[in-house]
């Protein structure tokens, strides 16, 4: 782990255009063509679910990123809708450190849950969120279609 500097969460209700523009950068850089999102999905998830920024002292970017949604079938389920670490910043600890401050806050803002989906071949997500307590429940296939497993995973907060 090479991380020196402070990091804290930071919950944005709202995006400027230069964040837009950020994220939508940050978003395909971490997840492609099938899988990053837009303004039409980041600006609905920041004024009515929840994006949290990772931020480490002195740097404008973000390390990570993550955008969450209440279950409406279990209120008190946090999903994971995206997570990721900047490219530029893995394997230096970031991501554990992340996940870690997010189950705090959210086991704080009274979640005693939190689901995921990961795909099976993305072995360093899947280790991470094991290394963090998430079990794997079932593998879902085809869940965005022909080619595209998914592990779903959960936590007890």
């Amino acid at each position: 782990m090479h991380r020196s500097k402070a990091t804290t969460l930071k919950i944005v209700e709202t995006l400027t255009e230069e964040q837009l523009v950020m994220l939508k950068e940050l978003e395909q850089e971490a997840f492609g063509a099938h899988g990053g999102i837009d303004e039409w999905v980041l600006v609905p998830l920041a004024r009515h679910g929840c994006i949290v920024l990772f931020q480490e002292e002195g740097d404008s970017r973000p390390v990570g990123v993550c955008e969450l949604m209440r279950d409406f079938r279990q209120p008190d389920k946090a999903y994971v809708y995206g997570y990721y670490v900047r490219v530029d910043k893995k394997g230096l600890g970031y991501g554990y450190a992340f996940l870690e401050s997010l189950l705090v806050q959210l086991r704080e803002d009274g979640f005693t849950k939190v689901c995921l989906t990961v795909g099976p071949e993305n072995v360093g997500a899947v280790a991470l969120y094991q290394k963090a307590g998430f079990q794997i429940i079932e593998t879902r296939i085809a869940e965005y279609g022909s080619g595209h497993d998914r592990y779903y995973m959960e936590k007890t907060l």
